[in-house]
C-alpha cells in the first residue's frame, strides 16, 4: 500500500499536544506515528489522504508548519515484525510477548505463565509503550490476587487485542469483549486472538462506546486517549456490574490525573491505585454500588 508521510513540527513540543494530535489524526484515517525531537511523522494511506481535513485538525492547535512525502509500496508489517523486540514481564506469574517471525524470538524463553504472540501491524498495543506495559502489569497483579478468573471483562479500544488476549488466558469469563472503532484494529485483534488460540474466548466488535452498555462487566480496560476516557467515564461506569467491579484506565499523562479523579467521583468510582511510567499514568478505580 502506498502511504503519505506527514511531518508536523511541534514547537514547542508538548507531550499532551502530541497525544491529542495522535487521537485526532487516527480518527481521520492515519495509521502510524513516530516522533523525533520536535517533529511528529504521521502515516496515512495515500488513497485516504485529505489535506483539507489535515489542515482543519492542525489549525485547531495553531500548527501551520508541516510537509508531506509520498512513500511507495513497502511491506510495512513484515518490516515492523523484524524490529519488534521481545518483552518479558516478571510481575505476578509473568508474561512474555513476541512477534510471529523467528527473528523476534529469543533462544530460550524464561518460564512465565503467559506467552503471547502479537502481530503488530499498524494497530496500537505491542506491549512496548509505557501505558500498555502498565496495563499488563496491573492485570498480572490482579490475576495473582484472584481478581481476573471468571470475571466478565471488556477491553475498550482494543487495538491489537493484547489486553483482551491476556485477560482471556488468565481465565476471565468467556467471551471477553473487545471493542474498537478502527476496522483495522478489529481485524488485528481477531488475527492475534487466533495466533494465541484464544479466538473462541474473545468476541471482537467494530463498535464505539455505546456498545459498552449492552453488557455488565466486572472489569473494564481502556488504554486510549484522555479526551475519550473522560467523555465516556459515565458510559464505562454504567457498564460495570453491581457489587465490586473495577475500571483500569491508561493513555494519559500524570498531569491529567486530577481531571480523572474528579470524573470518577462524579460516577461513584473510588480511586484504588495509581501508577506512573515515563510521564504516563494508570488509574485503577473501584465501583462498589
Amino acid at each position: 500500500m502506498e502511504y503519505i508521510a506527514v511531518n508536523i513540527v511541534l514547537d514547542p513540543h508538548q507531550e499532551e499536544t502530541e497525544g491529542i494530535l495522535v487521537a485526532e489524526l487516527d480518527a481521520i484515517g492515519y495509521e502510524g506515528f513516530q516522533t523525533e525531537e520536535h517533529v511528529m511523522t504521521a502515516y496515512v494511506p495515500a488513497k485516504t489522504y485529505n489535506e483539507t481535513h489535515l489542515r482543519i485538525v492542525l489549525n485547531t492547535y495553531g500548527i501551520q508548519d508541516f510537509t508531506k512525502t509520498y512513500i511507495p509500496y513497502k511491506n510495512w508489517n513484515a518490516d515492523w515484525e523484524l524490529r519488534f523486540s521481545p518483552i518479558l514481564l516478571e510481575t505476578g506469574k509473568g508474561c512474555s510477548v513476541r512477534a510471529p517471525k523467528n527473528g523476534s524470538m529469543v533462544p530460550v524463553w524464561p518460564e512465565v505463565a503467559y506467552k503471547l504472540v502479537i502481530k503488530p501491524e499498524l494497530a496500537f498495543g505491542t506491549g512496548h509503550h509505557p501505558t500498555t506495559l502498565m496495563m499488563m502489569e496491573a492485570l498480572l497483579t490482579m490475576e495473582q490476587a484472584g481478581l481476573i478468573k471468571n470475571k466478565r471483562v471488556l477491553d475498550f479500544g482494543t487495538g491489537t487485542g493484547i489486553l483482551a488476549i491476556l485477560a482471556a488466558k488468565m481465565g476471565a469469563a468467556a467471551p471477553v469483549h473487545a471493542l474498537d472503532t478502527n476496522i483495522q484494529s478489529v481485524r488485528s485483534c481477531r488475527e492475534n486472538a487466533l495466533l494465541n488460540k484464544a479466538d473462541q474466548q474473545i468476541r471482537v466488535h467494530h463498535a464505539g462506546p455505546a456498545a459498552i452498555q449492552k453488557g455488565r462487566y466486572g472489569l473494564i480496560l481502556a488504554n486510549i486517549h484522555r479526551n475519550v476516557l473522560i467523555e465516556e467515564m459515565d458510559t464505562m461506569a454504567r457498564g460495570l456490574e453491581p457489587g465490586t467491579s473495577r475500571l483500569l484506565l491508561s493513555g494519559f499523562f500524570t498531569t491529567d490525573i486530577p481531571a480523572f479523579i474528579e470524573a470518577g467521583q462524579k460516577n461513584n468510582l473510588t480511586l484504588y491505585e495509581q501508577k506512573e511510567n515515563e510521564g504516563w499514568s494508570l488509574l485503577h478505580f473501584i465501583k462498589t454500588t
